[in-house]
């Protein structure tokens, strides 16, 4: 029998990926803290605009990009949440990266930015390397197609969660620190607040990876000075501990979204994992909770609104 409680935090864990990825986008990669606080305007769903690049350490990529769209990072996750509601909420591998592939390949919907793990799997999925076809890569797609599957009302197995991640990213690293983030997610869907969840992550990872972690919740940084520390670019060992500082420091969805676009750098790959867990934590609306204004920024937010139904089911 389905818990509601959990079914409305996975829900809402998929709605805050989606927003917090969009709500950054204006913003993504640029690697100037100090540029980025001197923006005039909202920083949340600011539009893509490349003089707030120039002369300013950072890559552009987001060309014709509107407010409230999503990333690159946003679009895998939609993918996984498309796969799994054309499976009735079964993992089908298979069926994700033939999504994967339609959408990021030639001639695919996306008119966009292609990093180097997906790159690599497209690679490998023309020429029929399936059983991984990803590379060896600890970047953020690693975990961006992650959330839907864990807020699945059954969760997801250690295998899944493996088997998910190889579609794009193999090694020890993306691998070890996916799980890490795995066991955050699933607690935190489970009722656990953001210390418990941080602490079953910890629990989940390498004594390297778990070091990590407990560095960024013991710091006493700014997010924006903690990112300048551990780095603030694409790899999982420097933005997952952003996330847990983030998360330590923040008292407020909104508070952690905007401290991790100030963070700047890779903070699209960021937003995925960390809005999950936001939306998990406190939900939509409430003192702590994403604004639900927000929600309506998201230009598909319909679209969005029904897949995500699709894949986790019919509220109980």
């Amino acid at each position: 029998m389905t818990d509601p409680a959990r079914h409305a935090r996975g829900e809402a864990a998929l709605v805050a990926a989606y927003v917090a990825d969009a709500a950054a986008m204006g913003l993504h990669w640029l690697y100037d803290p100090e540029r980025i606080a001197a923006r005039s305007g909202p920083l949340a769903f600011r539009p893509a605009d490349p003089a707030d690049f120039e002369d300013a350490k950072g890559v552009f990529v987001h060309h014709g990009k509107r407010s409230g769209d999503l990333s690159q990072y946003g679009q895998q996750m939609r993918a996984m949440v498309q796969a799994l509601g054309d499976a009735d909420g079964a993992l089908d591998i298979a069926a994700y990266q033939a999504r994967f592939a339609a959408l990021f390949g030639p001639g695919g919907a996306w008119p966009g930015y292609i990093d180097r793990p997906t790159r690599g799997t497209l690679a490998n999925l023309a020429a029929e390397r399936t059983a991984p076809s990803g590379i060896e890569d600890d970047q953020f797609p690693a975990v961006a197609k992650l959330p839907p599957l864990l807020a699945r009302p059954s969760g997801a197995t250690a295998e899944e969660v493996v088997a998910a991640v190889e579609v794009t990213n193999t090694g020890a690293p993306a691998l070890d620190w996916s799980r890490a983030f795995a066991a955050m997610l699933s607690a935190a869907l489970d009722g656990a607040n953001a210390e418990a969840a941080l602490d079953a992550g910890e629990a989940a990872a390498s004594p390297e990876t778990a070091r990590a972690l407990a560095a960024a919740r013991a710091s006493s940084a700014d997010p924006v000075d903690f990112a300048g520390e551990v780095g603030r670019a694409c790899h999982l060992p420097q933005g997952l501990p952003v996330i847990a500082r983030i998360l330590t420091s923040q008292p407020t969805a909104q508070d952690a979204v905007l401290a991790n676009i100030r963070a700047g750098g890779d903070s699209c790959g960021r937003s995925i994992p960390l809005g999950a867990l936001l939306g998990a934590l406190h939900g939509i609306g409430g003192p702590a909770g994403l604004p639900p204004a927000w929600t309506l920024r998201l230009t598909e937010g319909p679209a969005l609104a029904a897949e995500i139904e699709a894949a986790l089911g019919p509220r109980p």
